[in-house]
């Protein structure tokens, strides 16, 4: 029985895995299309940061702002599964974020899979992925 449970258990990560790399690569596609660039986490990151804090697209940022704009969405898309909580907005306008929870020490395929979700339910959620 524990074996069976544990090929059970297997099956239903592999299944997950397999739905998150789907619509990362539709989302992946979609981006790429849309605004003509080549996408990856880090540049969605910064896609959405830019979208959060409403500054209207630059065309270059200092490697300070993006790594800023790359953590503001972090903290955004983290906040779909309760890790954060947006309090409000700094005297710059700048989200203000308070950790609810601590992200637990994945592996680096296991962070990049709940980054990816969450990411996927922002867009979904904001009506650009259906």
């Amino acid at each position: 029985m524990e074996i069976l449970f544990y090929f059970w258990k297997v099956f239903i990560k592999t299944t997950m895995s397999l739905n998150i790399e789907i619509e990362w690569n539709k989302l992946l596609y979609r981006i790429t299309e849309d605004f003509n660039v080549d996408a990856d986490k880090n540049g969605i990151l910064l896609l959405i940061g830019i979208q959060e804090i409403g500054l209207g697209f630059e065309k270059k940022y200092s490697r300070e702002k993006k790594m800023d704009l790359i953590h503001l969405a972090e903290c955004t898309v983290l906040s779909k599964f309760g890790y954060y909580e947006r309090t409000g907005n700094d005297t710059n306008g700048w989200p203000i974020f308070k950790r609810l929870k601590k992200v637990p020490s994945f592996s680096q395929t296991q962070q990049d899979l709940l980054i990816q979700s969450a990411i996927i339910k922002y867009f979904t959620d904001n009506g650009y992925l259906i």
